[in-house]
């Protein structure tokens, strides 16, 4: 063997690039943070109806969709995204101020005075907003929201009534508590790039829904889930929650995908990444198997394939989570710019990942769900198998 990839009969897997593009789009058009995550859901089961594929809603919000395999002896997959990004809290006021707490890792800088940002509203309706310095102690990681006009005449409630003097009237209610973000664009596509608010991780919710719209019509060996997870940017939650649930058949391969921060190896415009591991965990060589047979599949189609390999260790993901709880786990990443939105010298900025990059990942996805079953036949696997007769015989002869 010489190491090539040798295909199975390859499949030259077509992406619709303009729908996965499309459906990015309107996952970008739904800011969400932790708690906060029901105009991204409702997207998504919407666009699961569209796809026609079933799907359920766990007691935390989590959406599972699935494809039902042909064959109940192949390994399930799961593809798994979370629906969050970093961002605020609303969740009390102080003066002619909301206090937002932070969720997840936003930026150092986003505690400043004057970042602007946005409150989102119960019905999705935005109001610009700005910072006005950090509130409390440090480690409280509270920041004062100015809407830029006196806050006499709008409510602010959450199950208590308004305080003295803050009648119900009937102009804009802002209820409390709620969600806070950047005031950044929610998608744009600029040349070879696609810059977004919350590319962690719409991302990989994105990409989910474009796998399964392709794999849709073509039923796949075994069982493939793609999940849609909450609240993991403060410490996995949906997904943790998941795994101790044993929501998913204790047997399924679990592949996180993530956009995730850039690194030597991991560099935008050279494919996705296979993802060996992250800050805290090492992945399975089984689950990484069923990518790696994928890439060889891919990359044996004439105009071939680009994919990288690496530990992204600059942070953790869902992957880990279920691993903890005995799943087989590895993941997919988009190598991010401007991660949690934290620019250069301090800057607010949209994240940013490489379009191939992502087109590649739903390919990749696709063609994982179609090999599951063959992921042991890897050329690297193979190559060792295989031990020359004379260096075997040699060895034998020189034996002590």
């Amino acid at each position: 063997m010489t190491g090539e990839p040798f295909a199975r009969g390859a499949i030259a897997v077509t992406i619709d690039k303009d729908r996965a593009l499309n459906i990015l789009a309107s996952l970008g058009a739904q800011p969400a943070v932790a708690y906060h995550e029901g105009g991204v859901s409702a997207t998504i089961t919407g666009l699961l109806d569209d796809i026609g594929l079933s799907y359920t809603i766990d007691g935390f919000g989590n959406i599972v969709a699935r494809i039902q395999g042909r064959s109940s002896g192949v390994t399930p997959l799961a593809i798994v995204a979370h629906m969050d990004h970093p961002g605020f809290e609303a969740v009390d006021r102080h003066g002619d101020y909301l206090v937002g707490i932070a969720l997840g890792g936003v930026p150092a800088s986003s505690f400043d005075p004057g970042v602007p940002v946005q409150v989102v509203l119960p019905g999705g309706q935005r109001l610009s907003a700005a910072t006005a310095g950090r509130h409390g102690e440090e480690a409280d990681r509270q920041v004062l929201i100015s809407l830029g006009e006196p806050l006499e005449g709008r409510i602010l409630y959450g199950d208590a009534d308004p305080a003295p003097g803050m009648g119900r009237s009937s102009q804009q209610e802002v209820p409390l508590p709620c969600p806070v973000v950047f005031d950044l664009q929610d998608f744009t596509l600029d040349g070879d790039f696609i810059r977004m608010r919350a590319a962690d991780d719409l991302a990989g919710c994105g990409s989910i829904l474009s796998a399964l719209a392709e794999l849709g019509d073509n039923a796949t060996e075994g069982d493939v889930y793609g999940v849609f997870t909450r609240a993991e940017e403060i410490g996995l939650m949906g997904a943790r929650l998941m795994a101790e649930a044993g929501t998913l058949p204790p047997d399924t391969l679990v592949v996180s995908t993530e956009s995730s921060r850039t690194l030597p190896g991991a560099e935008q415009g050279s494919g996705p990444v296979i993802r060996v591991g992250d800050a805290g965990y090492t992945f399975n060589a089984d689950a990484e198997s069923v990518l790696i047979r994928a890439r060889e599949v891919l990359q044996a189609r004439p105009e071939g394939f680009r994919c990288q390999r690496q530990l992204m260790s600059g942070g953790v993901c869902e992957a880990s989570a279920f691993a903890v709880y005995g799943y087989q786990t590895t993941g997919i990443a988009f190598p991010l710019g401007n991660y949690h939105n934290a620019a250069p010298e301090g800057r607010i900025e949209a994240e940013y990942i490489h379009v191939e990059d992502y087109v590649g990942g739903v390919e990749l996805m696709v063609e994982a769900a179609r090999c599951v079953a063959d992921r042991g036949n890897t050329a690297f696997r193979d190559r060792l198998r295989q031990v020359p007769e004379e260096t075997r015989q040699r060895l034998r002869d020189t034996a002590v």
